[in-house]
């Protein structure tokens, strides 16, 4: 794609370089703002120093009761000591932090010096209020299973507990269920933010859960527990590299280095790849093997979601400086060790773009590495797609409309070792941190320093691609019963939103002051208007072939749907973190009533993209409907009255 540079960038990079890097990372137990996080994000600094790369660290104050835009801070947490013991003739310890610290919920706060000793109650269905009836963990510690957020309202603030003990082990099908890790113990984590009432808590496997829940229909079982920890006044640290360009303009990439030990799927290889790509990069520039770029590369190693909302609170001039972005989480595993299929997700509709399809046809491109047997067709043995956006990470910010940088993302979904304590450097593979490393260094060098040649190719080729697209968009459509009954304006949704990605190329070329390929966006554009004609014309026909289904009519003439929001803060809030600021029994009515809407996942993402200012509720929940497919009208105007409530969005004020 790129043939005056990229056979250098093929024998420079290294996916082993990748892996040690990741393999080093992975040593540290890397909880956002603590020590630990500090010790390895000094590693990186002082290896990225020995490699040629002058990289920086960034200190933010870690502090509860203060915003990054729209996110909440919190403290800095440090466990020197925690322990958990079942007591009896038969005395066992089940969980201690020296050896296992994902045994610890994170952010668990100190018990008493001596420790604690306690009754284990087994509460079924923790996070149903119900199953509470007739129990009584006053002064006890609750064998639980489920949100810690709602469980500790429900059985520690509500009900008394004085501690939790989780087995907790999420399940994604077919790639991961309780039967398949039953030793593997779950991270789980609290996160205090500001005075609410606070707890300790441990995490044990689905086994060790099943033999505790066995034991206590028998008899009674008590435990002793002990932690050893502190929250106070901290920091955050960013790592940050610049390679200078010609313009002001720069690419940003991302890779959050946060989580606990030994976090080498997620998210040791992220940074590991990262780092490969810095270090290659900066290598080839200073030997002059690579020109200068035009446009600026950044690279950034955060702490997730906070030290992207910290880096942006920062440099607020740099989002009208970056043009785009690519967040790199989860990118190195085996896949024939439960690494799942490596995913380029797409930025919401929200913010148009042509870059992740550009990043989708590098990975074509790069990760070719076989052919049949007459090499008449290359093809490549690592599964991977390009997917629609669902969040999750950084670029659920960067790509937010409010910073509106076009920010796709590369993640391996979903990961059998996930977030547990068999998720080591041990399932990782140097060939596929290779190829997402040479995929992201194309990818940045590309749009800082292609040739106008390389871009009109591209343009050319990337036209052809949205018929496609399109197509598959019509056949959503037409498979979801109420959008398929004006499928005219959700299909037009779709082609308002290929022409805008293809607009997107325009502005690119005036940033690199290409004039033809400024020229050739107008015949790109004519291009899609004649593949939209044949499409229309195909849609009519399947119209006339599809089954009618009577649907329901949903009534939005009301009050409500007339109003129109605007957001108190750049970028999206989580409102699991905002709920501490509400009564606990307002708390637990939300989260009761969350769990008998049971919204899509990403809904509330979606509605805060919509809202800008001008849109009126009625128009977000449409906006939201295309692109989601999910419509919920009640759960939209609860959600939206409590984010009011709680100053997260405000009424537009009429002028």
């Amino acid at each position: 794609m790129f043939p005056s540079w990229g056979k250098v960038l093929q024998e420079e990079l290294s996916g082993r370089q990748a892996f040690r890097y990741a393999d080093r990372i992975a040593q540290f137990h890397r909880i956002q703002a603590s020590t630990g996080y500090r010790e390895a994000a000094e590693a990186v600094v002082n290896l990225l120093k020995r490699d040629g790369v002058e990289a920086e660290l960034v200190s933010y104050l870690a502090e509860a009761g203060s915003r990054f835009l729209a996110h909440r801070t919190f403290q800095e947490w440090h466990c020197n000591h925690a322990e958990l013991w079942i007591e009896g003739e038969e005395r066992k310890r089940i969980a201690r932090f020296e050896e296992e610290e994902i045994s610890v919920v994170q952010r668990s706060v100190a018990t008493p010096p001596g420790g604690v000793e306690a009754e284990l109650v087994v509460v079924d269905q923790a996070e149903d209020p119900k199953s509470y009836e007739g129990l009584n963990l006053n002064g006890k510690i609750a064998l639980v299973r489920g949100n810690q957020f709602l469980i500790h309202d429900l059985a520690v603030v509500k009900h008394g507990a004085i501690g939790l003990v989780f087995d907790n082990l999420n399940e994604y099908p077919p790639i991961r269920t309780r039967l398949d890790m039953p030793d593997a113990i779950q991270y789980t984590s609290f996160w205090w933010q500001g005075d609410e009432q606070k707890a300790f808590g441990f995490a044990v496997s689905p086994r060790v859960g099943d033999e505790l829940r066995t034991r206590c229909e028998r008899e009674t079982v008590r435990l002793s527990a002990i932690v050893d920890a502190e929250l106070y006044d901290g920091h955050y640290e960013n790592i940050e590299f610049f390679i200078e360009g010609k313009q002001q303009e720069e690419i940003l990439l991302v890779s959050h280095l946060c989580h606990p030990y030994p976090g080498g799927q997620d998210n040791a290889s992220g940074p590991g790849t990262l780092m490969e790509t810095m270090r290659t990069l900066q290598r080839l520039i200073n030997e002059g093997k690579l020109p200068q770029p035009d446009l600026g590369i950044r690279f950034l190693l955060m702490p997730e979601m906070t030290g992207t909302y910290a880096y942006f609170a920062q440099h607020p001039e740099r989002k009208d400086t970056t043009i785009a972005a690519l967040n790199l989480d989860m990118v190195g595993a085996d896949q024939t060790k439960g690494g799942g299929p490596l995913c380029i997700e797409q930025p919401p509709m929200a913010t148009p773009t042509f870059v992740d399809r550009f990043a989708y046809n590098l990975l074509l491109q790069v990760s070719q590495n076989t052919s049949n047997l007459t090499g008449t067709f290359k093809y490549s043995t690592t599964h991977f797609l390009r997917t629609r956006f669902s969040g999750g990470s950084d670029h659920y910010i960067i790509a937010d409309p409010t910073i509106g940088i076009p920010c796709p993302m590369l993640i391996q979904w979903p990961d059998k070792h996930y977030h547990t304590t068999e998720d080591s450097t041990n399932n990782l593979d140097p060939n596929m941190m290779k190829t997402v490393a040479l995929t992201t260094a194309f990818y940045a060098y590309g749009l800082a320093n292609g040739s106008e040649q390389n871009w009109s190719l591209l343009l050319n080729n990337d036209t052809a691609t949205r018929y496609t697209d399109l197509q598959q968009a019509l056949t959503s459509i037409f498979k979801n019963t109420h959008l398929s009954k004006n499928w005219e304006e959700t299909f037009e949704f779709y082609c308002d939103y290929e022409r805008s990605a293809l607009e997107s190329y325009r502005q690119y070329a005036n940033i690199r002051k290409f004039t033809s390929l400024q020229k050739q966006v107008d015949r790109a554009q004519e291009l899609l208007g004649e593949q939209i004609k044949i499409l229309q014309q195909h849609a009519h026909v399947t119209e006339a072939l599809v089954t009618k289904t009577e649907t329901k009519v949903v009534n939005l003439q009301s009050e409500f749907t007339e109003k129109v929001y605007k957001r108190t803060y750049e970028g999206p809030f989580d409102l699991t973190f905002e709920l501490e600021r509400l009564p606990v029994e307002d708390r637990l009515q939300w989260y009761g009533f969350k769990k008998q809407a049971n919204p899509p996942a990403g809904y509330e993402v979606f509605l805060q993209y919509w809202i800008d200012g001008t849109r009126s509720v009625k128009e977000v929940l449409a906006l939201v409907h295309k692109e989601s497919g999910a419509y919920d009208f009640e759960y939209a105007q609860n959600y939206l009255q409590l984010c009011e409530r709680l100053g997260l969005i405000s009424l537009r004020e009429e002028s």
